[in-house]
C-alpha cells in the first residue's frame, strides 16, 4: 500500500492505495502552513488508525504539492512514520507525460498529476478542469502531450471577493441555485456564481475545442465540480479522485 498526498492551497487529500490501484480510504485535512511535520505525522497516524489502517502497511508515499512550504513538511512526516520511499512529483520525474516545447518550465504538479490521470484513464485529446482554490483548464492532445491551459479564480475566491468588496452582500455558502432569475440576494448570488462559473467553463471549453479542431474528453475534478458541472451545456465527466488516480499512475510508472 502507498500513501498518496495531494496538497492544495486550501485542503490536502490523502489516499490509501493498494498494490492493484484500488483506493481503499480517502481523508482530508486543512493545508495548515503553521503545523509542523511531527503534527502532520501524528494526524496521519491517528486518522489511519481510526480507519483501520496501520501506517506500517505503507511501502511508500507520493506527494503532489502546490504549497512549497508544506512539501517538506509532508516529506518529513512520511519519514517520521518510517515511510522512507517518497516521491515528490515534478516535471522532471514524470515519465508518462511529455510537454510541448512552448510549455512553461513551471508546470504545477497538480496540473501534471491530473493530466497523467486523464491520459491513462480517458480517450485523448482531453480537457481537464480542476476546481480548487483556483480553477484550471488544461489540455492533453491526442498524442498525449501536455499543451497548456488557463487559470482563473476559483468559486470560493470569487464568492469571498464579492462579499469583501461590497457593503451589503453577505458571505454565503455554495449551494445549488434554485433558479437563474432570483428574487432575493442570497439566491441571486448563488445563481450568479454557479451559472457564471458554468458559463465561463462552457465558453473556454468551446474555444479549446475550436483550437484543437476535434472533440475531446471533458473531465472535471475538485471539490465543487459535482455542483457546477451539471449546469454546464457540455457533457463533463466528474471524477473527484482524478488526482489520486494520477498519483497512483505516476508511482506505478516510477517502479517500472
Amino acid at each position: 500500500m502507498i500513501l498518496a498526498i495531494d496538497c492544495g492551497n486550501t485542503h490536502t487529500d490523502f489516499g490509501c492505495i493498494q498494490e492493484d490501484g484500488e483506493i481503499v480510504q480517502i481523508f482530508c485535512m486543512e493545508s495548515n502552513r503553521k503545523k509542523t511535520s511531527h503534527e502532520y505525522a501524528a494526524d496521519i497516524d491517528e486518522i489511519c488508525t481510526l480507519l483501520g489502517i496501520h501506517v506500517t502497511d505503507f511501502k511508500g508515499a507520493i506527494i503532489s504539492s502546490v504549497v512549497p512550504e508544506l512539501t517538506g513538511s509532508f516529506r518529513e512526516a512520511a519519514k517520521i512514520l518510517h515511510i522512507e520511499d517518497c516521491l515528490i512529483v515534478n516535471k522532471e520525474n514524470v515519465s508518462s507525460l511529455s510537454f510541448s516545447s512552448s510549455s512553461s518550465e513551471e508546470v504545477g504538479p497538480d496540473l501534471i498529476v491530473s493530466a497523467v490521470g486523464a491520459k491513462k484513464l480517458y480517450p485523448l485529446p482531453a480537457i481537464i478542469i480542476d476546481m480548487g482554490t483556483a480553477t484550471t483548464l488544461t489540455v492533453v492532445d491526442k498524442e498525449g502531450v501536455f499543451t497548456g491551459g488557463v487559470i482563473l479564480p476559483g468559486v470560493g475566491i470569487s464568492m469571498n471577493a464579492l462579499a469583501k468588496e461590497t457593503s451589503l452582500l453577505p458571505s454565503i455558502d455554495v449551494a445549488p441555485a434554485r433558479k437563474l432569475i432570483s428574487l432575493n440576494t442570497v439566491d441571486a448570488m448563488r445563481s450568479g456564481i454557479i451559472y457564471g462559473t458554468a458559463g465561463s467553463l462552457d465558453g473556454i471549453i468551446e474555444h479549446f475545442l475550436q483550437e484543437l479542431k476535434e472533440d475531446a474528453s471533458l473531465i472535471a475534478t475538485g471539490g465543487l465540480s459535482h455542483l457546477i458541472c451539471p449546469y454546464c451545456k457540455h457533457k463533463i465527466i466528474v471524477d473527484e479522485n482524478l488526482l489520486l488516480k494520477g498519483l497512483w499512475e505516476i508511482w506505478k510508472d516510477s517502479r517500472d
